[in-house]
């Protein structure tokens, strides 16, 4: 599923800006429509918007200012340049303001809601791989760091973690686990093994690990759900 984004339409012909507002909202998008680049302060309300759409010829602060102050400003932001200019010299202008792309009047909306689902999942892919970086942990010797901070491993839980990280899709069956702290592997044994895990869980989530972090995977064993650097 595209996600859904916060756009702000900057132009002044009504019945274009209006249009355009009603085909993005039909797609999902929380659309706020502008007559000019001076009622975008008050509009904003604070909030940022993912994507602006402006046309050049504005009345007051003209398009290609606007897009180069909102690019200086919010250097991930997109901006979808909308114009009558047809010129090369022109479309080469409007992209060294800042604009990701240069539409032509009269607006071909099937392009404009590609473009703006290509966007979003532009968007989602970048959120999704800085949650995944927010969630690593770095595992040095026997500390492991994570965004709340550092803590010490006993060596055997190092060594279960380093084994996790290395494991096809992170899993460890359990006679692997009893092979590597090197005991038989018997109902106490399994038992011992699941304290272990509990308390390495416990020392991953303290340093800011999120979710279940280690499931445990019936008759079969357990598997690291979070990402490990090794260094």
């Amino acid at each position: 599923m595209v996600a859904k984004l916060n756009i702000v339409i900057v132009e002044d012909n009504d019945d274009l800006r209006t249009l355009t507002c009603q085909v993005l909202e039909r797609e999902g998008h929380r659309v706020t429509g502008l007559t000019c680049a001076e009622e975008l302060e008050d509009a904003a309300g604070g909030k940022t918007a993912d994507i602006f759409l402006i046309d050049i010829n504005l009345p007051g602060e003209d398009g290609l200012s606007l897009s180069q102050r909102l690019r200086k400003a919010h250097p991930q932001v997109g901006i979808v340049m909308i114009t009558a200019r047809t010129d090369i010299d022109d479309k080469v202008i409007g992209y060294e303001s800042g604009a990701d792309f240069y539409l032509t009047k009269p607006i071909a909306f099937e392009e404009l809601t590609a473009i703006i689902r290509s966007y979003a999942r532009k968007l989602h892919s970048a959120t999704a791989d800085q949650d995944k970086h927010e969630q690593q942990l770095i595992l040095d010797m026997l500390d492991v760091t994570g965004v709340a901070g550092t803590t010490r491993l006993t060596a055997n839980e190092a060594m279960l973690l380093k084994a996790f990280s290395r494991a096809p899709s992170g899993r460890l069956e359990t006679w692997q686990i009893a092979e590597m702290l090197n005991v038989e592997l018997d109902d106490t044994m399994r038992n011992s093994i699941k304290v272990r895990i509990a308390r390495l869980r416990k020392k991953l989530v303290d340093v800011g690990a999120e979710g279940l972090v280690i499931e445990a995977i019936r008759s079969i064993g357990y598997q690291l759900l979070v990402p490990v650097e090794l260094v």
